[in-house]
């Protein structure tokens, strides 16, 4: 089987979900302020994903990449991802779940799945991802229970934390 072939179909098809632990890598890896790289959009039923929603002025949102004016990823260029080595996990592990299954959405030309080392690299960072995952449950669990607030509230809590 071959790699990904760094198409950037996934980067230019779909939001991405970002963790309280992506705000803060990327933003200490970039310089950057999270408010510079980080959007919501808004909650839907029925959606893939599962990271939670959170409660951001009075309507539950999920935290999201921002997205450029051509509706891609902030990140991607044509070049590829300019933040490839501190990408969020959702990047790092996608288009795969725990089990390594493809995901329903799965924009990808070529039907390709890791072998090997980069196989390992793979199901270490799912299992990295389902952790960070709980660790948000609980973060957005008491977030909400105190009724939430702005999107410069939350990323001032995030970047404390």
């Amino acid at each position: 089987m071959m790699s990904c072939i760094r198409c950037g179909a996934c980067c230019t098809s779909f939001g991405v979900c970002i963790t309280p632990a992506d705000i803060r890598h990327i933003s200490s890896a970039t310089g950057m302020p999270p408010a510079k790289f980080v959007d919501t959009v808004q909650d839907y039923p029925g959606r893939e994903r599962t990271e939670p929603a959170l409660r951001i002025g009075g309507e539950m949102q999920i935290l999201v990449l921002k997205r450029s004016p051509s509706n891609v990823c902030f990140f991607y260029s044509p070049e590829g991802c300019k933040i490839y080595a501190h990408r969020p996990l959702l990047c790092r592990t996608y288009p795969f779940k725990k089990d390594m299954r493809d995901m329903l959405s799965r924009p990808c030309p070529s039907g390709w799945m890791p072998e090997g080392k980069e196989r390992k690299q793979y199901e270490k960072d799912i299992k990295n991802y389902e952790k960070e995952l709980q660790s948000f449950q609980k973060f957005a669990k008491e977030w909400n229970s105190g009724g939430g607030g702005s999107l410069s509230e939350l990323l001032s809590v995030i970047s404390k934390s």
